[in-house]
């Protein structure tokens, strides 16, 4: 329930193991590359890193970036893509890929299975396309056998233009519509799928007029082959016979794709696998530095397994030199990446917080912190036992059907795990699908004591806010920002406020006096006044000069207002906590109206339908309104408190990637 310590790793080995090293890099899949700074350098974390020997006047040759001409995989790959389609095969990555592969000759032969399977893909669809225009024409053309028409004569009529086609049904009625403007013959000759088919005779002199209007309707017309003659039932009998023709040449094709599948599917896989590895490594090999004989990498590694990583690097290679670092040692503006590092209870929970922005690496994980009270929050205003366990299995379902490491199963654990705190609440109030007579309430039934679930709410988000400003401080500890610690508004001067504050509110509402309201309000104007002069009252501590970033003017108006928002975001913090209570009162309300109209109804039938169509509701509805008020809870009323997520997520390059791991 943490963020995982990151160790930085260097290597130094001579140019000849760049590609052997970083193929182990990458097959092992834990090295993180990118270098995340605060500022916008576009530099490798290598590079970054060599600039830094430099400025510490460290010899290093003439080390450089590495410049290589790059490799366009995206022609390869679609290569792959274009024969794993010809001949119907998935493109899998191979986990046991043999690397003494040689990449000029493997992409030789993917180029030689291309120029021979592409002219085959070719043929087959040039078939398929030709084959259907004939079946098009013969569907067609079968409404005139009745007719006694040459189709020679059709076709050598000097004076009359024909047209054979079809209009939808849309612009069938636009014609129709339309028939006085068209100097021209048009008979319905039948109906098909695609619409409704013509055949239309008119005047050469007209042919012009008539062809913009045809096409203004989108007619589909039907060319007649040139080596086509004779009346339309012999017509009919030479495409059929054309079309078996097409058929057997279009089958003797597919056999041949087939042999190529049987023999070459697990070459082509390999392959593609090849390729794959030879891509992440080279985008590796961009983040390198190097002298005229030796080399220079670094990344980032978890520090659960750089240990291991270093002893195989070390026993595989002799010439080579591995140091690596702690995060705590390096400079600060280099941030580690962040993996988060959570039980299977909570983990789920990550997707959400990540949904907000990733957690830096040296403030705190509130992954557990969210998790817990997200639980509680749905549970308090969605409790319920029927409609939770109704959750519960659709999590279940969702989870199951989804791929390992993908969002929607991510999803399925959380609506599964909310599922079973709206269960238990369900037990605490009582409550069965709404009905509060089937159960005793362990608790309390939220109608029957509305003040106490109201205040309660606002207790419980009490709580919560303390809990926050304990964790901004320790945060901001951490990241060394003394003055926010102290004196900000999320800091200690700002949580001696808020408490302040709280004890008088709660003695004004028990009329009862433990703490003067003077010294309440002595204490109240002095953590203001500490919030307001903050920057001179730090550089007095410090013996520093106090440093006004706009001027002392611009500072002070600025801080007045901030002062305000202060006291005024604190107060509506804690109340926007009784909307917990106010949803746990509306859950049980919202039920007692599809209750009262099922009573109304005075049909057994016709009001257990409207209770199962209510509940529906409910869950589907109310369901997600209470899901998105949580969230927003956790987000503006908490998250704004202590967390900044401005971190970036640990992206190790792998040459398997975690969607592809069964």
């Amino acid at each position: 329930m943490a963020i995982e310590k990151m160790k930085m790793l260097n290597i130094i080995s001579p140019v000849e193991n760049i590609h052997p090293i970083l193929e182990d890099l990458v097959i092992d899949g834990s090295v993180h590359i990118q270098n995340y700074t605060k500022s916008n350098s576009t530099d490798s974390l290598t590079m970054h890193k060599v600039s830094e020997f430099l400025e510490d006047s460290v010899d290093l040759g003439s080390m450089q970036k590495i410049k290589f001409e790059k490799t366009d995989f995206k022609d390869f790959f679609e290569k792959l893509d274009f024969i794993s389609d010809s001949i119907d095969m998935k493109l899998e990555i191979n986990a046991d890929i043999d690397t003494t592969y040689d990449f000029q000759k493997i992409t030789a032969r993917l180029n030689s299975m291309y120029s021979v399977i592409a002219p085959i893909k070719l043929k087959m669809d040039n078939l398929k396309r030709i084959i259907k225009e004939k079946e098009y024409f013969l569907e067609n053309i079968s409404f005139l056998d009745n007719a006694d028409i040459d189709i020679s004569e059709i076709r050598e009529m000097k004076h009359i233009n024909y047209h054979i086609g079809t209009l939808t049904k849309e612009n069938r009625i636009k014609l129709r519509d339309n028939y006085e403007n068209i100097s021209a013959i048009v008979l319905h000759i039948g109906s098909s799928e695609d619409g409704e088919s013509y055949l239309i005779f008119s005047p050469s002199k007209y042919e012009e007029e008539t062809n913009k209007i045809l096409r203004s309707l989108n007619f589909k017309e039907i060319d007649i082959p040139d080596d086509i003659s004779g009346n339309v039932s012999q017509t009919s009998n030479i495409v059929g016979e054309q079309i078996k023709k097409l058929e057997k040449e279009y089958g003797e094709y597919k056999e041949v794709i087939k042999n190529i599948n049987q023999r070459y599917q697990e070459e082509i896989r390999q392959i593609y696998s090849e390729i794959h590895l030879e891509e992440k490594i080279e985008y590796m090999k961009e983040n390198i530095a190097v002298t005229n004989n030796f080399f220079y990498f670094t990344g980032w590694i978890p520090e659960g397994k750089i240990d291991t990583i270093i002893s195989f690097l070390e026993s595989k290679y002799k010439d080579i030199i591995l140091v690596k670092e702690n995060s705590e040692d390096i400079s600060k503006e280099v941030i580690p990446p962040t993996k988060l590092k959570n039980n299977w209870v909570i983990s789920p929970f990550e997707l959400l917080v990540n949904m907000y922005g990733v957690p830096n690496y040296n403030e705190v994980d509130p992954t557990f912190f969210l998790g817990v009270t997200y639980l509680i929050l749905f549970g308090a205003m969605f409790g319920d036992v029927g409609q939770g366990l109704v959750l519960v299995v659709a999590g279940f379902l969702m989870q199951r059907k989804s791929k390992k490491g993908t969002d929607s199963k991510d999803y399925g654990e959380i609506l599964f795990r909310i599922g079973l705190s709206s269960t238990l609440f369900g037990f605490m109030y009582g409550s069965v699908f709404g009905d509060e007579e089937i159960i005793p309430a362990l608790v309390v039934r939220p109608l029957e004591n509305i003040n106490f679930v109201l205040y309660s709410a606002i207790g419980f988000g009490v709580i919560l806010l303390l809990i926050s400003f304990g964790i901004s401080i320790y945060n901001l500890k951490r990241d060394q920002n003394i003055e926010e610690c102290l004196f900000g508004r999320n800091g200690l001067a700002g949580l001696i406020f808020y408490v302040a504050l709280l004890s008088f509110g709660l003695q004004m509402l028990l009329k009862a006096t433990l703490i003067p309201n003077l010294v309440l309000g002595i204490i109240m104007v002095a953590s203001l006044a500490a919030l307001l002069f903050k920057t001179p009252l730090y550089a007095l501590i410090f013996r520093q000069e106090a440093h006004y970033e706009e001027g002392k003017g611009t500072y002070y108006i600025e801080g007045g207002f901030d002062l305000v928002e202060t006291i005024l975001s604190l107060l509506s913090n804690s109340i926007s906590f009784i909307r917990i209570g106010a949803f746990a009162l509306n859950h049980v309300g919202l039920f007692l109206a599809f209750s009262t109209m099922a009573k109304i109804a005075n049909s057994p039938f016709i009001g257990m339908a409207i209770l199962v169509l209510g509940n529906i509701i409910i869950i589907g509805l109310e369901g997600l309104i209470v899901l998105i008020q949580g969230l927003r809870l956790e987000y503006y009323e908490l998250f704004s408190k202590y967390f900044k997520g401005d971190g970036k997520s640990y992206i190790p390059v792998k040459f398997i990637e975690e969607a592809e791991e069964v």
